[in-house]
């Protein structure tokens, strides 16, 4: 005669239903002497069952197992050995119980019921006659009761733990969500729109800022891309630490890389003593590479490394260097042509791309000009003591059918120069804009060469509106002329050096240079 309820104060000690299962089949197993013992617990949607302890799983939707027999009717089963043979077809069965032996049995018992529904089954393997007997035996009924018991409980505990674990994840995932919207809405003042794709950009943004990755600002020139890499930063857990801004296009070469990693004493003519590099600067904070399109492949394979590594050696430095900062760069141009061009790293190209941010031309919004010219006005009120009114209706219209090549900053430059045009206290009228919008672009000037062509080479000097016999100087009077140049065509493109320098056939890096040089000051 077994001693069942000597286990019954073990199985009531048990804390998780995992346990309880394991410590329960473990009992029959050894005191049956079976070959085998499974709990089989059906799946949320009643398809399979599922194995206590080892995870197996067996379909019980086409009733080729007796499992889906006992399952749907409630009704034990116990299969001799010549009865197996009908449940053969079903390979993964036959293999969970094994081959039976010429006394052996297998015995499936619905145990846990709940609305009808069966919750937990009971299949054992071993010695037929045990097994017949032993659902008449009132100590192990009364343990098979215990069992039951304690698994209802523990399941029921175990089902509200995890409900309010899932209550408190989805309220966690919806504070995390309106932070994200207020941080989103906190841009409305500084990246202004209420288009869906401004809407869009800065849910982006605030995303962004949220990681630590890598986000590289796409958009046409003039679009705000320095605006949504300060916003990165400004919203970033990195806030309080430097943001250290750089242009990659107007800084000459041979000088980008000392900017960028500093430089020691001695490392070259002129290096008089230690310099602390951007990259150094940003160490915290953020370091935000404005045209790294135009940065040299020299200094790529460098600033892969740093992003890779997290250290640095400046320039005639024998040290290696740490700094931890987070990377924003920018570009106007498509990189991955510049990829497939062979003139930007591919490796570097997919390390800045870990967030992409796509900031949208200003004609892809044009609902947004009436706010932006709304800004930019109560902006120029502000600076210079005025209460300039608003566009007139007929105004924002012609602006509405403008294409903005400039996008935000041509607008900025357009309504300021609107602004100054019209009188204190009136509102702005198309004629402020004196022709600037609606009709054709100033035209460029014409090439020395085919000005001088069409007039004929003996008026070369009347082309270039200078007194040719006056001229002491020569190297003077080409620089002053090439100033002229210069500063001419970035008015006629508002300030915007990238067009410029397409429209004088140069690189952007050439421009940038001759107007340090000559002092030139974009309008």
């Amino acid at each position: 005669m077994r001693n069942w309820l000597a286990y019954v104060t073990d199985l009531a000690r048990e804390r998780r239903t995992a346990d309880l299962q394991d410590r329960f089949i473990q009992v029959l197993v050894k005191e049956l002497k079976l070959r085998k013992g499974m709990l089989l617990v059906p799946s949320c949607d009643g398809r399979q069952l599922v194995c206590h302890a080892s995870g197996e799983s067996w379909s019980v939707t086409d009733f080729d197992t007796p499992f889906a027999h006992v399952l749907q009717n409630a009704v034990p089963k116990h299969l001799e050995a010549e009865e197996i043979v009908f449940w053969q077809s079903n390979r993964d069965f036959c293999q969970a119980i094994g081959e039976l032996g010429f006394f052996e049995a297998v015995s499936i018992r619905p145990l846990i019921r709940h609305d009808k529904n069966v919750k937990l089954l009971l299949c054992l393997v071993g010695d037929s006659q045990a097994l017949s007997a032993l659902w008449h035996d009132e100590g192990f009924l009364q343990v098979v009761d215990v069992f039951q018991h304690q698994w209802s409980l523990l399941s029921d505990m175990e089902g509200e733990e995890s409900n309010r674990r899932a209550l408190k994840a989805s309220l966690t995932d919806i504070e995390k969500q309106t932070r994200q919207q207020e941080r989103a809405a906190s841009l409305a003042s500084t990246l202004i729109g209420d288009s869906g794709l401004m809407a869009r950009l800065r849910e982006q943004i605030a995303n962004a800022a949220s990681s630590q990755l890598s986000v590289l600002v796409q958009g046409e020139t003039g679009s705000g891309k320095e605006l949504v890499a300060r916003a990165v930063h400004d919203l970033s857990p990195r806030q309080h630490q430097p943001f250290v801004p750089i242009n990659c296009a107007a800084i000459p070469e041979h000088l980008l890389e000392s900017e960028l990693f500093g430089y020691e004493k001695g490392a070259f003519s002129g290096a008089v003593s230690d310099k602390e590099g951007l990259i150094a600067q940003a160490n915290g904070g953020t370091l935000f590479l404005d045209e790294i399109g135009d940065m040299p492949m020299s200094l790529q394979a460098k600033l892969l490394r740093v992003l890779e590594l997290g250290t640095f050696r400046p320039v005639g430095g024998s040290q290696e260097r740490q700094s931890d900062f987070r990377l924003v760069s920018a570009t106007h141009v498509q990189l991955l042509d510049k990829v497939k061009a062979g003139t930007f790293r591919q490796d570097l190209y997919y390390r800045l791309l870990q967030y992409p941010i796509h900031v949208p031309a200003l004609a892809q919004r044009k609902e947004d000009v009436r706010q932006l010219s709304h800004h930019f006005i109560t902006r120029f009120n502000q600076q210079h003591g005025t209460s300039i009114g608003e566009l007139q209706p007929q105004t924002l219209d012609m602006l509405l059918h403008y294409s903005f090549p400039g996008n935000v900053r041509e607008l900025k430059h357009l309504v300021e120069y609107a602004c100054a045009q019209t009188r204190d206290g009136e509102s702005i009228d198309r004629a402020a804009f004196s022709g600037r919008v609606g009709g054709a672009p100033p035209p460029a000037r014409e090439s020395i060469s085919s000005a001088a062509f069409e007039h004929g080479m003996s008026n070369v000097s009347s082309v270039l509106n200078i007194d040719a016999a006056s001229i002491a100087d020569l190297k003077q009077a080409l620089l002053d002329f090439e100033q002229c140049i210069i500063a001419d065509r970035l008015s006629i493109f508002d300030g915007d050096k990238s067009k410029a320098a397409e429209s004088l056939g140069i690189p952007h890096r050439t421009l940038t240079y001759k107007c340090r040089k000559l002092g030139i000051k974009a309008p």
